[in-house]
């Protein structure tokens, strides 16, 4: 299925207000008017199955007869209520995937309708937590987030809602902080303010101005946990992370921001150079893992892919990297499994390219000189760069602790799916306190102030 730069566009929405099969048939009506080949197709002759529901989205596998190939039709919002625009600004979300697709990411775009989009599908499997953090497959998911990091011109300023919004709201609009929070406090949470596609930071600030003008009256045992929560506490302990996190000037690059698991697919070796919609199979993790102990090839052939950029952006280098060591921990949030600074560092050795690491042993002696003046040999200023990488991605592991914690706040109030989102929270904030000491001596000793 060839892919091009602009794919089609319908305005009409799917909506489920009277039910999955009127869903359904919309759907299938989408695919006969966006694809090409399909416009003479019979609604029986396409067969849907789910592929995955999630808190922000629907997936689902449409397949026509032969020679027509299978679609990937993603369906917004509106499956799991109507508040994820809170969250996710799906206009920047749509221009990102767009471009990534221009330059060999993400799963390709054929077709664009008003809350969703279709995907061409190929055969692939999504990473397990535990395949993610082994050894063998450590090396090829380090260069792919480099080669993600070194994308040209992802950092300039994608159309969102509220740049689009903003060109026919009132100029006597409020600007000011004060006058924004008391717009906020009388119009309830607004969305894309700021998009949390404009940074990492504006996101935490932004979720917790929202956070700060949520109530949970429906539900007082919700009420009676998030009362407790102090606000300005937590907003001075991360004015304090940040000061932290700048002290280690992690570049700024397009980010990722929820590199899990499940957002790193193998393709397999006959689909096209292009990405995917995964293929579920409860078999598909067992089957890689026994390619790994056996020391073979892990990817069998195939390639890596990333997929899902809701939350991507252009910022620091290092919310990335501790964000994506924080995943380590798997669905059960084990983060016992966060990774050593010995794993870290055979990482960061695959993700750096040829005389990188020479020149951070450089800037590495110029910061602690009084350890790695010229006399220490090269292999010790090495090993202090490596963990100034480490040093730099395990802070901003805290500040991705961060971002998930109030995150689910909005989330606790808004998600129908039947989940303790503030327990969630709760959690990472815990694990936040439970090795603030730890990282912030390691960039005290390889960034000192």
């Amino acid at each position: 299925m060839s892919v091009s730069k602009s794919p089609p566009e319908d305005p009409a929405d799917v909506s489920f207000a009277e039910g999955q099969e009127e869903a359904e048939r919309s759907i299938k009506k989408l695919c006969k008017r966006l694809l090409p080949g399909w416009s003479d197709l019979q609604e029986e002759d396409m067969r849907m199955s789910k592929i995955s529901g999630g808190i922000s989205n629907l997936l689902v596998k449409v397949e026509p007869p032969a020679p027509l190939q299978a679609v990937a039709v993603k369906v917004f919002g509106e499956v799991f209520g109507d508040k994820t625009e809170l969250l996710i600004d799906r206009e920047a979300e749509k221009h990102t995937l767009l471009r990534l697709n221009a330059v060999g990411f993400g799963a390709p775009v054929v077709g664009l309708f008003g809350n969703g989009r279709i995907e061409a599908f190929l055969p692939c499997k999504t990473l397990t937590p535990e395949e993610m953090a082994h050894p063998g497959f450590v090396p090829h998911i380090a260069a792919r987030l480099r080669a993600f990091h070194d994308l040209p011109g992802m950092d300039s300023a994608f159309p969102t809602a509220s740049t689009i919004n903003s060109t026919s709201a009132s100029a006597s609009a409020p600007t000011s902080a004060a006058a924004a929070g008391a717009a906020a406090a009388t119009a309830g949470p607004q969305p894309h303010a700021p998009s949390p596609q404009s940074s990492q930071w504006d996101a935490i600030f932004g979720w917790l101005d929202m956070a700060e003008q949520l109530s949970f009256a429906h539900d007082p045992a919700k009420q009676a946990a998030f009362d407790k929560v102090d606000f300005a506490a937590m907003r001075a302990e991360l004015a304090q992370l940040k000061e932290l996190c700048d002290r280690v000037a992690s570049p700024r690059v397009f980010c990722h921001n929820d590199l899990l698991s499940g957002n790193i697919l193998v393709i397999a070796p006959s689909a096209s150079p292009a990405a995917a919609a995964p293929e579920p199979s409860a078999s598909d993790g067992a089957a890689t893992m026994s390619g790994v102990e056996d020391g073979g090839d892990v990817l069998g052939g195939g390639r890596l892919q990333f997929i899902d950029f809701e939350y991507s952006c252009a910022g620091p280098r290092g919310f990335d990297l501790g964000n994506h060591f924080n995943e380590y921990a798997g669905f059960d949030c084990d983060y016992t499994r966060f990774p050593t600074l010995e794993q870290q560092a055979a990482f960061f050795r695959h993700y750096l390219k040829p005389g990188e690491l020479q020149a951070l042993a450089t800037a590495a002696r110029a910061r602690r000189p009084a350890e790695l003046g010229a006399a220490a040999p090269q292999a010790a200023a090495e090993a202090a760069a490596l963990e100034a990488l480490a040093a730099e991605a395990c802070i901003y592991a805290l500040a991705s602790h961060a971002y998930w914690g109030v995150w689910s706040f909005i989330q606790a109030r808004y998600s129908p799916i039947d989940f303790d989102y503030l327990d969630y929270s709760a959690l990472r904030w815990a694990e936040y306190h439970r090795r603030k000491a730890e990282f912030v001596a390691l960039v005290d000793k390889n960034f000192p102030a």
